[in-house]
């Protein structure tokens, strides 16, 4: 039992020493930042967290003596094809999201008469390196080694939780790191594993940000929808704000019954060739 534990906590350790040599590598090469126009900061920092994120998953291959296809890293015919999958799974779960809280609380939403359509895909274009940079940090390298050291579901859990502690570092609080990042990483998670990528992942958590990205004030011209309470809206609960609870639950929910349902799966298959 004691030699289990001790090689599982050898598993978990490269991956969130990966973790913390990304995140020390963004910061140092965010300083750059202080070169480049601001109005390009969010573009700037999705670059250059890409750009950390691959010299680290560089560094680690290297000392494994592993290719980049070791861990479902490359570029295929496929890869765009994924990727907008996945787009579409984000835009239908943040839409539902959006309907339960509008059900459950009495929220209204109407389209932004200020709105320019072009101006918001334009302005939203950094949110895909964003995405991409954070799945090539914590879906890529780390999930994969998991994986192949511990169990599908430890892996997806364990990133999750990596996935929080690198939004706290970046000054999240706890709770809205654990209610936000560290469920959707199920789902982030469970989306690299089935599709053996981030391709998928990638589309989902762009799709997520830019459906929020859609909801601003109406002088905001990069939002599509702006929010409208109405004389019944009941946004709290016992003094916890509904429309962060739900859809925080909503998610954990899915990203559970999700990666569930695909292990039971996948267990009936093998059973099945063996």
């Amino acid at each position: 039992m004691q030699n289990r534990l001790s090689s599982k906590a050898k598993a978990i350790f490269k991956p969130t020493l990966f973790c913390l040599v990304f995140t020390s590598l963004f910061v140092v090469l965010s300083f750059f930042k202080n070169f480049l126009p601001s109005s390009a900061e969010r573009l700037s920092h999705g670059i250059i967290g890409t750009l950390a994120a691959f010299v680290a998953t560089w560094l680690f291959l290297t000392f494994d003596k592993k290719k980049f296809s070791a861990i479902e890293l490359y570029f295929d015919r496929k890869t765009i094809i994924r990727f907008l999958v996945g787009v579409l799974v984000g835009v239908s779960i943040m839409g539902l999201l959006a309907a339960g809280v509008m059900y459950f609380t009495n929220v209204g939403i109407k389209l932004n008469q200020n709105s320019n359509i072009w101006y918001f895909l334009v302005g939203t274009t950094p949110l895909i390196p964003l995405a991409f940079m954070e799945e090539l940090g914590f879906r890529a390298y780390p999930l994969q080694i998991l994986k192949d050291k511990t169990s599908i579901r430890l892996s997806i859990v364990i990133t999750s939780i990596l996935f929080a502690l690198y939004h706290i570092v970046n000054g999240w609080t706890i709770a809205s790191s654990f209610l936000g990042p560290a469920v959707w990483g199920l789902i982030f998670g469970i989306a690299a594993i089935y599709s053996k990528g981030i391709a998928m992942p990638t589309g989902i958590h762009y799709a997520a940000n830019l459906t929020t990205s859609a909801f601003g004030a109406k002088d905001n011209p990069t939002s599509i929808w702006t929010i409208t309470p109405t004389d019944t809206v009941t946004t709290t609960f016992h003094g916890m704000d509904l429309t962060i609870i739900l859809p925080s639950i909503a998610i954990l929910v899915l990203g559970l019954l999700t990666m569930e349902v695909y292990l039971r799966r996948k267990s009936i298959t093998n059973n099945s060739l063996a």
